[in-house]
């Protein structure tokens, strides 16, 4: 026998079978997501970014935006309750929702008459939410702070030419320099302009380990040469 796309319960007369009316009218609407899609990525194409470099420790990776949530969630579960975040709350997320059909048999369609279906349904949107908030918050409360003057384009100019001096023996930039060191032809995408004097006054916030020296620039040369490369994106 098919099944019958009405509530249990229901008192209609004429439930619409599930095979194959119901099933059609989903797979339907299925595809027209599907090539709805399609078109979007096809008319909005998002270009790749550069590739991946190990050497370049300037880049925070961070999650899309619709993981930030989970992202943040494991903050809370450090050292050995890892697996508490990784392991334990996904499965009984999952669980409830396996089970979520038989825990809850009403017939009833409306919010009201399902409150603690429509509670739980409005905690989880209300949680991530506001765990997505928080990963945002933090992650801009820890990027790098500075006074400093207003780019130019004398600066950028400048900029240049001091990083032809001292820095591109090793960096290089839009194919042209040394291999010791991490590419920037992009380094202004991945790192904002305070970061890059922060390396420049000290490389060792990068890597404790760099075998980067301190450069001998004036605060106005520090300035031009982060000025350049905050432009590189």
């Amino acid at each position: 026998m098919s099944g019958i796309s009405s509530l249990p319960g229901s008192t209609d007369k004429n439930p619409t079978p599930f095979y194959p009316d119901h099933l059609f009218v989903e797979g339907v609407a299925a595809i027209a997501v599907f090539l709805v899609i399609v078109l979007i990525a096809f008319v909005w194409q998002v270009p790749l970014e550069e590739m991946a470099d190990p050497g370049d420790t300037a880049y925070v990776p961070r999650p899309e935006w619709y993981f930030l949530f989970y992202f943040q969630l494991l903050k809370y579960f450090e050292g050995s309750l890892a697996v508490v975040a990784i392991v334990v709350l996904p499965a009984l997320t999952l669980a409830l929702l396996v089970l979520l059909p038989f825990l809850d048999r009403s017939a009833a369609t409306g919010i009201r008459k399902r409150p603690l279906t429509a509670a739980l349904a409005l905690a989880s949107v209300l949680c991530i939410a506001a765990l997505t908030a928080l990963s945002v918050l933090e992650d801009e409360s820890h990027l790098y702070t500075m006074d400093l003057p207003p780019v130019t384009d004398e600066q950028i100019a400048a900029g240049e030419e001091i990083f032809g001096r001292f820095c591109q023996i090793c960096h290089s930039v839009d194919g042209k320099g040394g291999f010791m060191a991490p590419d920037l032809t992009q380094i202004g995408a991945r790192a904002n302009r305070a970061y890059i004097e922060q390396v420049i006054i000290d490389p060792q916030i990068v890597n404790q380990a760099t075998i980067m020296s301190v450069i001998p620039l004036s605060d106005a040369e520090r300035h031009e040469v982060s000025a350049y490369l905050s432009r590189k994106k």
